[in-house]
């Protein structure tokens, strides 16, 4: 599908061609269009730069277009459209003059989504430690801690799931074989999801929080955008052509829109447990490369800044890592039991 102009908008009329039962209205007296689809609701309005789905109102970063009486949309409402308003999964990818779009089958899966293996990716180590605090501690070390804790805990806490750490030790792991490990449990689980746990940095030391990411090709901000950049600075050179084939891969909706919502499970429950000490930041989205060859659902979770003197404090102390860790244990079980 053709992209228009230097920031790679799409003329609306050419998503209904490729998915028909999309049902467009527009109100043109007050330049308002309904896009329905999959039981739910997106409504533009053209020169703004947001969206509202079934009532929430979603920021985006460049505003809606019209010209010659055709809607032209950015790169991140078209997305919107295919995780929100597409029941089945779409593959695409954007190029800056084209959309590529595939759809492999049109069954639309599950609807519940069952958890029965948990990949734990704990960030950095080895050579790279990551950022670190002003006293020193790593964030190589903090993810780690956490990661082992979270992975007896699950063990422990549902014996009959599988558990896998991409490292237990202080071993250098290459982002971009972190994902393709991850991948190999998807030949005997196929209901698996993948949690990356990585410390925040700031030139300041004044931003504090937590913050979940999962994938895409555009950036809730341009913050998420350097977050994505910072955390993938580290990449092994003997796996430069692995990296291609990851970031010239394609995106899938399905996977996109359950990695929206468990970030949005883990969200809700680290808020609940740590929200006091380490404030509640948001869901956002970047392209993080650990994320990108992940064919299952997948997050980053960015546990909180280093660079904060108190939040490091509170990061570093095993009672704050045993409340996340409950945290996430409790978002991975209302994920489990939640609907597609």
């Amino acid at each position: 599908m053709p992209l228009k102009g230097k920031y790679s908008y799409l003329q609306l009329d050419e998503i209904q061609r490729i998915f028909p039962e999309l049902s467009i209205t527009n109100n043109d007296p007050i330049q308002i269009t309904s896009i329905k689809g999959n039981n739910k609701e997106i409504r533009i309005h053209v020169g703004s730069s947001f969206y509202v789905l079934d009532g929430s109102i979603n920021k985006i970063q460049l505003k809606i277009l019209s010209a010659r009486g055709k809607t032209f949309i950015p790169p991140d409402l078209v997305e919107a459209i295919l995780m929100n308003l597409i029941e089945y999964e779409v593959f695409y990818q954007f190029s800056d003059t084209n959309l590529v779009l595939e759809v492999r089958t049109k069954d639309a899966g599950k609807s519940f989504l069952p958890v029965k293996a948990v990949v734990i990716d704990a960030g950095h180590g080895g050579k790279d430690p990551g950022t670190s605090s002003s006293a020193g501690k790593n964030e190589k070390d903090i993810a780690l801690s956490v990661a082992n804790q979270l992975y007896a805990a699950i063990r422990k806490t549902y014996p009959e799931m599988v558990v896998y750490r991409i490292r237990s030790d202080d071993t250098f792991v290459p982002l971009e074989e972190r994902s393709h490990l991850a991948n190999k449990l998807l030949l005997d689980v196929k209901e698996a999801i993948f949690i990356s746990l990585h410390c925040n940095s700031s030139l300041s030391d004044k931003p504090s929080g937590y913050e979940i990411y999962y994938l895409s090709q555009t950036p809730t901000t341009e913050q998420a955008r350097e977050t994505a950049i910072l955390e993938n600075k580290i990449l092994h050179s003997n796996y430069g052509h692995i990296v291609a084939n990851i970031q010239s891969g394609m995106m899938s909706s399905l996977v996109q829109r359950r990695s929206r919502k468990l970030a949005s499970s883990l969200d809700f429950h680290l808020n609940k447990g740590i929200g006091r000490l380490i404030p509640q930041r948001g869901i956002k989205k970047a392209d993080f490369s650990v994320l990108r060859g992940s064919l299952m659902p997948a997050v980053l979770i960015e546990m909180g800044y280093l660079s904060h003197p108190k939040e490091a404090v509170f990061l570093e102390s095993k009672k704050v890592q045993s409340r996340l860790i409950k945290s996430i244990l409790q978002g991975i079980k209302d994920y489990g039991d939640g609907k597609d």
